[in-house]
């Protein structure tokens, strides 16, 4: 495997680092909820000045500078995280989110950056099904990767849950490996991270890989969404025609993507299927678990022909 990130974190990650300790002492807990909502709960709300940390770090609310203690004020400058909203007052470009035990920290709302590293109900979903195969499949993989890891939560939480000996995170996004190495610390765990686009440079086999790529057709290309052709699934194919070249022996895939589907086709599901077809001695399967996701994306033009985009596990296993 090539380009490996270094072990050392730099100053601004490591207040990172700090910041996510002393929010896990003070309890913090937050859950994100999807742009829209988040959109929504900001608007009906009266007070637009941050009253607790949740306010500041979950909801993206403007600060008064002496709203925080200074030891955590003076984090958020290192960080480099903290911009001015007025004259007197500042926001946070991070958030933090909870999932299962862990802190994990991403972009800031709104995510409109093409870099821009998402949390959110996605990867909720995604941490339950992977999990849940794992139980049913009673697997205990001693090497796994997830492709695309963003903020690594995925990873870190099955690497805790399973004691995952050998847990490796790679994004072509150097923001997401950034944020994935600070929650990897903060979680005290040694998390391989390595940039690559999908797996184009890594050579090693693994006994169980997982991914949760984008699949909407975005106009901005923001990369954690936009999955390219294929009505936005060309991103899922292309991990899967690249991952199944990478699997051990009796090693298993597992994609969590959508699928844009029209009254004549799934070309998600057709593609896959054809693709299959080279490789009669794999098991796999293909499971719609939410017909109908993302309903606002049918009104842009890129989904005229389209009918519903729904919620798909694909999974595969190697002989």
């Amino acid at each position: 495997m090539s380009r490996h990130l270094a072990v050392e974190l730099s100053a601004q990650q490591s207040a990172l680092v700090e910041l996510l300790r002393y929010l896990k002492q003070h309890h913090y807990h937050f859950t994100t909820i999807t742009p829209l909502s988040h959109q929504r709960i900001l608007t009906r709300r009266k007070a637009q000045t941050a009253s607790s940390l949740t306010d500041i770090f979950g909801w993206n609310l403007p600060f008064d500078a002496d709203f925080l203690p200074l030891e955590l004020f003076a984090l958020l400058q290192t960080s480099q995280y903290l911009e001015r909203y007025n004259d007197q007052q500042w926001y946070s470009c991070i958030r933090v989110s909870s999932l299962d035990q862990h802190l994990v920290v991403h972009s800031g709302y709104p995510t409109q950056d093409i870099d821009a590293v998402f949390f959110g109900p996605d990867t909720y979903r995604f941490y339950f099904h992977v999990q849940q195969y794992l139980k049913q499949q009673q697997l205990q993989p001693q090497s796994a990767l997830e492709i695309g890891c963003g903020t690594a939560a995925v990873a870190i939480a099955l690497a805790k849950q399973f004691k995952i000996e050998h847990m490796t995170g790679i994004d072509i996004n150097p923001q997401a490996l950034s944020f994935s190495a600070v929650n990897a610390k903060a979680a005290k765990m040694d998390l391989i991270l390595a940039q690559s686009d999908v797996l184009q440079d890594i050579d090693q086999k693994f006994d169980f890989i997982f991914a949760n790529p984008p699949y909407l057709v975005d106009d901005e290309q923001r990369q954690y969404r936009h999955g390219g052709q294929l009505d936005g699934a060309e991103m899922a194919f292309v991990i899967l025609q690249q991952a199944i070249r990478q699997l051990s022996p009796q090693g298993h895939l597992f994609l969590y993507t959508g699928a844009a589907i029209s009254q004549d086709n799934n070309l998600l599901y057709t593609a896959i299927k054809i693709f299959m077809q080279d490789y009669p001695d794999y098991s796999w399967h293909y499971q719609e678990i939410d017909p109908d996701v993302f309903g606002e994306e049918l009104e842009h033009s890129q989904y005229q022909h389209i009918d519903r985009i729904s919620l798909a596990l694909i999974t595969v296993q190697a002989p």
